[in-house]
This record gives structure tokens, C-alpha cells and sequence, in this order.
């Protein structure tokens, strides 16, 4: 965000009246030229002296509150910047310091901004223009103050909505998954009834007394017998005959 610096306030001129009643104190303006010197050569800390020991000659002069918080400023002391400018802006007021108001709305403004005091900033931008409506610096940081602060609203509400979105998209596939093992419950096959296993049937003959083996031995030499006997014969047949001579 873009903000027009703070307007300096280094014309002799002002500060003589703007010290009240009576002429100012004249170590008070040879401190204030030294120290505009050094704030235009930015050197803050030294101009941060010239003002302060200015100040001890004429407490009550704006025109210098307002110079003090510029070197403060400088020295990237912005709270203690803003209290000499709400000094300065005070003074000028009761003495009437039109000009001096306005620069002293001016520089609370800006810095209100940089710390993104977006609201309060803006509100000192249009009392600023209370003094100088015309002002076109006071005009355009109202401007970038007020995008810089839809900017964020829109940010923030597209965090929102992507925050709702995620959780709106992690309850779906909670509410999928839910669904899901409660189809496979339903679904889960039927355990097969597997037959038992084959078990040969127990032998259920009766038991063969001495008298059916010696029979059914004899039997078998019988067969025995007569298969051999057949055998001899057809090996007799089969024997070559003697040669007649």
C-alpha cells in the first residue's frame, strides 16, 4: 500500500506563529534552523536534539512538536512520533494554526496506516480535510486505505469460504465412507457350509473261523494245481521230434 510520506514542516515562518503569545525565544529559532538541517540531511538523531532543546525555550510552540516528530519519525519511533503531532495539533488548534492542524491530522494519518490502524488512519485523513479540502495527498491515501481494507475483507471471506469448503468436503467423504462400510456390512457373502470330510465306512465283515481260510486255501491249490498241469502239457506238444533216419 502506497502512503504519502509525512509532510515536513521547515518553514521558519509557521513556527513563529505558532509559539502563542509573544515572539519566540531567539536560541528557539536558531535550534529550529539547525535542526531543519540536519532532518533534511536526515540526520535524525542530531535534529531529534535541536527540537527537544528548543522546546526548553518555548514548550508551547506547535511549529516545533510537529518538526520533533518528523526526526522521531526518522528514527522508526512512531508512537512517540504521534504524540508530538497530537502536541502539535493540540497547540495549533488553540492558536488557530489552520495550516499546522491540517500537517499535524496529516502525519498522525500516515502513520496510522503504516500500522494498518486502517479505520483511525481514515478518520484523521477526513478531519485533514476539514482544514484543506482540496488536499489531493489526503484524498488519494483515503482511497488506498479504504481498497487496502476491502482487499482484506474479501481476503478473509475467501479464507472463509475455503475453510467452509474443506470442511464441508471432509464431512461428504466422512458421510461416503460411512456409507460405504455400512453396504459392505450388507453385502458381506455367506460363509459356505463346507461338507465334512469323507470318512471310509468301517469294514462291516464278520470274521472268518479256521474252518472258511482251510477251505478257502484248499481252493486256491486246487487252481493252482490244475493252471501248472495245463502249463506241462502244452510245453510236451510243443517239443521238436527226433530226425528218422
Amino acid at each position: 500500500m502506497i502512503i504519502v510520506r509525512a509532510i515536513p514542516l521547515l518553514v521558519l515562518s509557521l513556527l513563529l506563529t505558532s509559539c502563542g503569545p509573544g515572539r519566540p525565544h531567539l536560541r528557539t529559532l536558531e535550534l529550529n534552523r539547525e535542526g531543519n538541517k540536519s532532518l533534511k540531511a536526515q540526520n535524525f538523531g542530531p535534529a531529534m536534539d535541536k527540537y527537544i532543546e528548543g522546546l526548553r525555550y518555548d514548550p508551547f510552540a506547535g511549529a516545533l512538536h510537529l518538526n520533533l516528530g518528523l526526526s522521531l519519525e526518522g528514527l522508526q519511533q512512531a508512537e512517540k512520533a504521534i504524540q508530538s503531532y497530537k502536541e502539535a495539533e493540540a497547540l495549533a488548534v488553540k492558536a488557530q494554526d489552520l495550516p499546522l492542524v491540517f500537517m499535524a491530522r496529516f502525519n498522525q494519518a500516515q502513520l496510522l496506516g503504516k500500522a494498518k490502524k486502517i479505520d483511525e488512519a481514515i478518520a484523521l485523513y477526513q478531519k485533514a480535510l476539514e482544514i484543506i479540502p482540496s488536499s489531493v495527498e489526503a484524498k488519494t491515501n483515503i482511497e488506498l486505505l479504504t481498497q487496502s481494507q476491502q482487499g482484506q475483507g474479501g481476503k478473509d471471506n475467501q479464507q472463509q469460504q475455503n475453510q467452509q469448503g474443506n470442511q464441508n468436503q471432509q464431512q461428504q467423504q466422512q458421510d461416503q465412507g460411512d456409507k460405504k462400510d455400512e453396504k459392505d456390512k450388507k453385502e458381506e457373502p455367506k460363509q459356505v457350509q463346507q461338507s465334512p470330510k469323507y470318512k471310509p465306512r468301517p469294514f462291516q465283515g464278520k470274521e472268518l473261523s479256521e474252518g472258511d481260510v482251510k477251505k478257502i486255501l484248499g481252493e486256491l491249490k486246487q487252481q493252482e494245481e490244475k493252471i501248472r498241469a495245463e502249463y506241462n502239457r502244452k510245453e510236451v506238444k510243443e517239443q521238436p521230434r527226433d530226425k528218422d533216419w
